[in-house]
């Protein structure tokens, strides 16, 4: 990989650097995959029927604490919101209130463990009173209406699923030839420079180690590394449900962070795991593990994953992550970059976390920069880069004739292509890291600068080409 003295050409932030990555030309499958990727992400959010579907596949795979299950509601732009099923989310100001805090009681609930000490003091998480008769997801719709109607911050608890890349709408295809990339030794790391930290905060990362090198650096057991205890950054692959085949989102956070590696070789990469193997994850287990990641020192942290929510308005949990992580910025001294999937949903309603204005916000174009129709857009949304056929590291395993059906195997060290805004924002995350490293930027001033060489495009930001795509 060369290195640019400046940022390059108009729409191209490193030139053509990233033009050669894969060796040899994709066979005519591998693009018909893509287009199928395509077309099952343009026509997905358009249909109901899939829609329900989606939302059933995910809540069966998803058991929260204390074995609570999803449920859903339509949003207000049709779209279903999946939710945590009797649970509520307030502020602590909210659970104050003497007059609130009665209400909620009389209406079934009870404070329960919130699960993030740095939260703690900012928000408080209501339960129904009986787990094994919960209080109906209509009923807590109604409460928690009743309370914003009085001027009272709460919300039920939203899932943020991955916008929804999952195998039957849109899922990875196998790359051509296995051996897409170099040996990462050899792939060309920088060593000048002060290497940026980059966490990314998906389904984890697979806990094998490849025999090409490929994220090997990255942190698998972060609390006992001798013994192996705490496994909380590792993706099982296949535990929603246990039977032989890759989960729903088997390997995203994998290739997610192999996406950052490509664009900046010399980043250090941490993973953590905050949604399942099914493709989900409550707001709150997003929340506590962006906290988690910036107090770890994270300068730049990737999130390919959200949702629409019940109100479209911002979810209460990690806009009080995002409180945290100002503060940790102002005890540091130094600035952390929030980069977001702007979502699949081919709308302009807000996705959150994208849509708070102190994130980057990350919509996907065409290879030839050009508006797709299934990436949500938007005033809100920053800048885009490609979406479509992006190769990154996959995992080994077998795809299921559930989620698919054409299914793939991959073996060791896999590459795939896969589609969507997922894979969009780690670009930016990794074109970030790469100029703060070469040019000693804050990753603010990175961005600035990746930023001026984008081109605008109507409700995409600024549009600009790192990794080809197809």
């Amino acid at each position: 990989m060369t290195t640019t003295g400046d940022v390059g050409r108009e729409g191209a932030p490193f030139g053509d650097d990233y033009r050669d990555l894969a060796e040899g030309r994709p066979s005519s499958r591998t693009y018909q995959r893509v287009q199928q990727q395509v077309t099952d992400l343009r026509v997905s959010r358009s249909n109901p029927g899939v829609q329900r579907e989606l939302s059933r596949a995910i809540s069966s795979r998803y058991q929260e604490r204390r074995d609570r299950q999803l449920g859903w509601i339509a949003g207000t732009g049709g779209v279903d919101v999946l939710l945590v099923d009797g649970e509520v989310l307030i502020t602590d100001r909210t659970w104050a209130h003497r007059g609130a805090r009665e209400y909620l009681l009389r209406r079934g609930l009870r404070e329960a463990e919130l699960g993030c000490p740095e939260l703690e003091s900012r928000l408080t998480r209501l339960v129904t009173d009986d787990p094994d008769n919960p209080v109906e997801l209509e009923r807590l719709d109604d409460t928690v209406a009743e309370l914003r109607a009085r001027g009272f911050a709460a919300s039920l608890t939203h899932v943020t699923p991955m916008s929804p890349i999952i195998k039957n709408l849109g899922g990875p295809a196998l790359g051509e030839p296995l051996g897409a990339f170099a040996d990462y030794p050899a792939f060309g790391r920088d060593g000048s420079g002060q290497a940026a930290k980059v966490a990314v905060i998906d389904t984890g990362i697979d806990g094998k180690l490849r025999g090409d090198g490929w994220l090997n650096g990255v942190v698998r057991y972060r609390d006992d590394p001798a013994t192996h205890a705490n496994e909380s950054n590792i993706d099982l692959l296949d535990n929603d449900p246990p039977d032989g085949f890759l989960d729903f989102a088997a390997g995203h956070g994998t290739f997610a962070a192999g996406i950052v590696a490509q664009v900046a070789p010399g980043a250090d990469i941490s993973v953590f795991r905050a949604l399942r193997g099914g493709g989900a994850g409550s707001e709150l287990e997003v929340a506590c593990a962006l906290v988690r990641a910036v107090r770890e020192g994270a300068q730049i942290v990737n999130l390919s994953l959200g949702s629409h929510t019940r109100y479209d308005q911002p979810s209460l949990a990690i806009a009080a992550a995002l409180e945290v992580v100002g503060e940790i910025e102002a005890e540091r001294g130094e600035e952390v970059l929030v980069v977001c999937a702007a979502g699949n949903y081919g709308d302009t309603t807000p996705t959150w976390p994208a849509a708070f204005r102190r994130v980057v916000s990350v919509g996907a174009v065409s290879a030839n920069l050009k508006p797709t129709t299934w990436s949500s857009r938007g005033f809100w949304v920053d800048c885009s880069t490609v979406g479509e056929g992006v190769l990154s590291t996959f995992v080994e395993g077998s795809e299921s004739y559930e989620y698919t059906s054409e299914p793939d195997t991959f073996g060791e060290d896999a590459f795939a292509r896969w589609s969507g805004t997922s894979f969009a924002a780690p670009q930016i995350a990794g074109g970030v890291a790469r100029l703060v490293q070469e040019h000693g930027l804050s990753p603010r001033e990175a961005y600035t600068r990746l930023l001026a060489a984008g081109v605008p495009v109507p409700d995409f930001g600024q549009a600009m080409s790192i990794l080809p795509g197809l």
